[in-house]
């Protein structure tokens, strides 16, 4: 269960899902406070009619100097959510030295349950500094698709790598705490020594994506989402690790442009799914 002081610290959205008579996921508790607020629940009939979709919306132009953004989820057991939102998360300009945005997230995952969080692209705007923190407790049995998209700078003005930094880390435990995986990133904008180089200047666009599914052939799995020409994405780069004690894959992907990329997370789900 989500801790008192896990939700004194969530003054934006939070959310608890649970199986209905029938089986199928709903939402028995929200909280909304600005900006954000929750779409109503979708279904699609197939391939699994149980699953709920979500969408996160707001009513801010982007995140701002100062600006904290808290979301928890805790999806009980046997429960299944898509988690995507209404737009690209625009990180405005911060002049002011020190200044920076915020995001963090607290999600529980119990047993047999699923989650699907595939968001729209973070772009950093110049001067822009966004720092996230992430922490996931999943269940042996549950299941997740986690994804990020970055742009460096609004690309079609050409604004390049032009912000300040990105920081974001991620924390995968047990229940108990059992420290599964964490990763950090922390990616420069304007002090990039590599921004210019030959691999990073023709693809500007960042993916991150963490997949854990248990009991399954993780090698087959990492060979199926490299396969760019099955994804039909010849121009996207891939790259997968295996995580710790074998619980999932990480990857990592450059493209050109965010259709290249969302194209490939399609897919990936569709792997995932299909295991």
């Amino acid at each position: 269960m989500l801790t008192l002081e896990t939700r004194k610290r969530t003054q934006n959205l939070e959310l608890k899902l649970e199986c209905d008579s029938y089986g199928r996921t709903i939402v028995t508790h929200q909280y909304t406070a600005y900006p954000l607020g929750i779409s109503r629940t979708f279904r699609h009939p197939t391939p699994n009619p149980q699953q709920a979709y979500l969408y996160i919306t707001s009513i801010s132009p982007g995140l701002l100097a100062n600006d904290q953004i808290n979301i928890s989820l805790q999806l009980t057991d046997h429960t299944h959510l898509f988690l995507s939102d209404q737009s690209a998360t625009k990180v405005h300009p911060m002049p002011i030295s020190g200044s920076k945005a915020i995001a963090h997230y607290e999600v529980e995952i119990e047993e047999g349950a699923t989650l699907e969080f595939v968001p729209e692209p973070i772009i950093l705007f110049r001067d822009a500094t966004l720092e996230q923190t992430i922490n996931i407790k999943c269940h042996p049995t549950g299941k997740l698709f986690w994804s990020e998209m970055i742009l460096p700078g609004r690309l079609a003005r050409g604004e390049f790598y032009e912000f300040n930094h990105y920081f974001s880390r991620i924390r995968v435990t047990s229940p108990e705490g059992e420290l599964w995986f964490t990763d950090a990133m922390r990616l420069h904008g304007k002090l990039n020594p590599f921004k210019d180089s030959d691999l990073f200047a023709p693809a500007p666009v960042l993916c991150n994506l963490i997949v854990i599914q248990p009991e399954i052939d993780l090698k087959l799995l990492s060979e199926t989402l490299e396969d760019l020409d099955a994804a039909h994405c010849p121009n996207a780069t891939v790259a997968t690790s295996i995580l710790p004690y074998g619980k999932g894959l990480l990857i990592r992907a450059i493209a050109s442009g965010t259709g290249e990329l969302k194209n490939y997370l399609k897919y990936a789900l569709n792997c995932v799914k299909g295991v």
